[in-house]
């Protein structure tokens, strides 16, 4: 069978491997983003999957909107939100590119998950940021290539009249042989 229930830092998710990337490697990382978390924020989930963070996220949170495009992921997403309980958590299934225009509010923090073109939708959650927002960012890059990660971001965001502050750099697991999964913190200022 390809359906299957995890457990990790106090939640439960119920997947098909098969329709639903997950990668139980991140799970200190998941811990770590939710720890970040104040209980007033307004937290945006970006490629939020079957709801590995919105779950973790909003058992500390008052508020948690995530967005899923994989309609497998959206569906898992919703019954996970009731298998542990949680009523602050809004899945929306959709494209980030067409939904975050439609929200009507502007989010304490946001992470973006999705290693591999979350750059594509930097536009979109600065569109949903304010000054004092924190993101995380995720992407994959080699160790002696964070310094231009870094570098990238900060003038992507000034394309986008944006400035920001580099926050962490935190190592999020390797991807492959000397290339890392990254998620660069940085605040909008």
């Amino acid at each position: 069978r390809k359906e299957t229930m995890y457990a990790e830092n106090g939640m439960r998710l119920l997947l098909d491997i098969e329709k639903v990337y997950f990668s139980p490697r991140l799970g200190n990382e998941r811990a770590r983003i939710a720890n970040l978390v104040k209980p007033d924020e307004n937290v945006l989930i970006m490629f939020s999957g079957c709801g590995p963070y919105t779950i973790q996220i909003a058992k500390k949170v008052n508020k948690v909107t995530a967005i899923e495009v994989n309609p497998a992921a959206h569906k898992y997403a919703l019954k996970n939100l009731i298998l542990n309980k949680i009523k602050n958590a809004t899945v929306l299934k959709g494209d980030v590119n067409k939904i975050t225009p439609k929200l009507k509010e502007k989010f304490d923090r946001i992470v973006m998950p999705l290693p591999k073109t979350a750059k594509d939708f930097l536009k979109q959650a600065i569109l949903v940021s304010k000054k004092g927002t924190i993101v995380h960012f995720y992407t994959f890059a080699k160790e002696d290539e964070f310094d231009e990660v870094k570098k990238g971001l900060i003038n992507e965001c000034k394309k986008l009249k944006k400035n920001i502050k580099i926050l962490n750099i935190v190592k999020a697991g390797e991807y492959a042989p000397r290339v890392q999964r990254i998620c660069v913190d940085f605040l909008i200022q």
